[in-house]
């Protein structure tokens, strides 16, 4: 029988507190690729933002993300995602390289990746240079025809008002200096009076980031007082400048704003109100917001929802971000979430990663973890007319099916769209088992709905047994009353359920659910799904080792 993956039952060995490489090296040994990170620069549509910001930042400071998030853009949770960056601004957290991380850190950095898709992690190498390193990525946005007014640049410990900012750009006064246009293209606008402070706060024009990486002296280090290692690029360039007074060779046009752009003076009442557009080095969370409320900083908003099309249902392809503590599915939880989140895309839908409910497990005395499925469920159903859930060791393999098209066919199963209206949910049970498989299954928000899931939350005597939460859809959905409104697809190994050693060409989704650890079979099905898609007629099985 497959029961899905049941992670707790794969003994592991490695404790929260252990410390892990980057990347860990045990984890790499058995795979033939290497470890796939977790953001490697992913693709944005072509076009124009007023501010591109950047927001640099170290792997376990993930409550502090959470926290600008929510007071820089309004983005309390994952619930309704972000599906396009579609406002004014474009932001990402871009995490500094580091040697080591605690296990704990490294799954919860994993969960927020995959559930925000708002961070780029940038592996670690030799003599990095991480100004220039933030620097080459803002060109890599540029290469894909991304425009935008200014860059800003601040570290994660800054609080920096967005819209004050955008109001004095826009009208090109900033102190007592009229900009040119020329010098709006060339601006670079900071702290740059001490080590560490053009840190907290960088405003650049779009003309001033590659005339930096291409000065001479960046690279032959023509020292002058203020040239030494600790001094980051754009202070080393201010000095430069300043002390050999080069600016007509270079037309970089520096605003060193010790006025607008300050320190935290270790209390709120410290900071002036009128003047003050950010303050940095602000360490402690209370303070942060603190500072927020004292300078009434409005959010910002970073994207809109997509606009659904007349008549058209809203959806979400749900999953599990919760990387267990074996560590198993860690090295390929975010290929499998871009798996579904490009497919999400592709359709119209959302795409909602979530880990909390299956943490939040360890609360409750002898309940499992995989019972953060149902909790995880309950919260997101009442934000769609339906949700799609998929275990995360599961890939979809035929990006063309639609959602819409498998109502169209589950219509026609039923006796037509009218009896449809009356399912609420829609669940396999494969040839071989004799339960359903609650890996994959559609639900639709409905009165019926919370209360089967209310329901099942009700199976104690299931909360540490080996089925669990299946057992417990599947005894309910044996009662007259759960059983009438479910399409239940029996001995069906093809519609979105497939076992791979039943997987045929054109299947929806692939679902491994393992006795063991399936990383290595599933990074190989998702480069033959990939080939598959380019060559209709690249032949191929799924059984593992890899066919050559």
């Amino acid at each position: 029988m497959h029961l899905g993956p049941n992670e707790d039952s794969i003994e592991g060995a490695i404790k929260d507190e252990d410390i892990f490489l980057n990347p860990p090296p045990n984890l790499d040994d058995h795979l033939d690729h290497p470890i796939i990170y977790p953001i490697n620069g992913g693709n944005i549509q072509p076009r124009h933002y007023k501010l591109l910001i950047a927001i640099t930042s170290q792997i376990d400071e993930i409550r502090t993300r959470k926290l600008l998030r929510e007071y820089m853009f309004g983005i309390r949770n994952n619930l309704k995602p972000c599906m396009e960056n579609n406002g004014d601004i474009y932001y990402k957290f871009l995490v500094k390289p580091y040697n080591q991380a605690e296990k704990k850190v490294l799954r919860d950095f994993t969960a927020e990746v995959v559930e925000f898709d708002d961070i780029e992690e940038f592996p670690n190498q030799p003599n990095l240079n991480w100004q220039k390193t933030v620097f080459t990525w803002i060109q890599s946005i540029e290469k894909q025809e991304v425009t935008y007014d200014y860059v800003v640049i601040i570290e994660d410990h800054s609080v920096i008002n967005l819209h004050k900012l955008l109001t004095i750009l826009d009208s090109s006064v900033v102190n007592t200096h009229t900009l040119t246009t020329r010098q709006k293209s060339n601006l670079i606008w900071g702290r740059f009076d001490a080590e560490g402070k053009d840190e907290m706060f960088m405003i650049l024009g779009p003309g001033s980031i590659t005339t930096l990486l291409e000065l001479e002296y960046f690279v032959k280090g023509t020292r002058t007082k203020k040239q030494t290692p600790k001094y980051n690029i754009i202070t080393q360039a201010y000095h430069y400048f300043i002390e050999q007074n080069h600016s007509d060779e270079s037309d970089l046009f520096f605003i060193n704003d010790n006025i607008g752009l300050i320190e935290w003076p270790n209390a709120v009442e410290n900071i002036p109100i009128k003047t003050t557009i950010g303050v940095g080095h602000v360490y402690l969370e209370s303070e942060m917001k603190d500072v927020f409320a004292h300078l009434s900083i409005s959010k910002i908003t970073a994207c809109y929802p997509v606009q659904l099309e007349d008549g058209k249902l809203s959806i979400a392809v749900v999953t599990s971000s919760f990387v267990y503590d074996n560590m198993c599915m860690y090295p390929i939880a975010y290929p499998l979430a871009e798996n579904k989140r490009s497919y999400a895309k592709k359709h119209g839908y959302s795409f909602v990663g979530r880990s909390e409910e299956f943490d939040q497990q360890a609360h409750y005395k002898n309940r499992r973890t995989v019972w953060g499925k149902i909790d995880s469920v309950e919260k997101i159903l009442p934000h769609y007319d339906w949700l799609f859930w998929l275990d995360m060791d599961t890939v979809i393999a035929n990006q063309s099916i639609t959602v819409e098209w498998l109502f169209d066919r589950f219509s026609k199963m039923v006796g037509g769209k009218d009896n449809f209206k009356k399912i609420n949910l829609v669940v396999a049970r494969p040839k071989q088992d004799a339960t359903i498989n609650a890996g994959v299954f559609m639900i639709r928000n409905s009165e019926w709905s919370r209360r089967f899931l209310r329901t099942i939350q009700q199976r104690r005597d299931l909360y540490h047994n080996h089925q669990m939460e299946q057992r417990a859809m599947w005894d309910l959905l044996n009662t007259p009353e759960y059983r009438q409104e479910t399409l239940l697809l029996d001995k069906d190994d093809h519609t979105f359920n497939t076992f791979p050693h039943m997987y045929a060409p054109g299947d929806f989704v692939v679902h491994w659910a393992p006795d063991d650890c399936p990383v290595k079979p599933i990074l190989d099905a998702i480069g033959k799904f990939k080939q598959f898609e380019k060559n209709k007629d690249f032949k191929f099985t799924l059984n593992h080792p890899p066919d050559h």
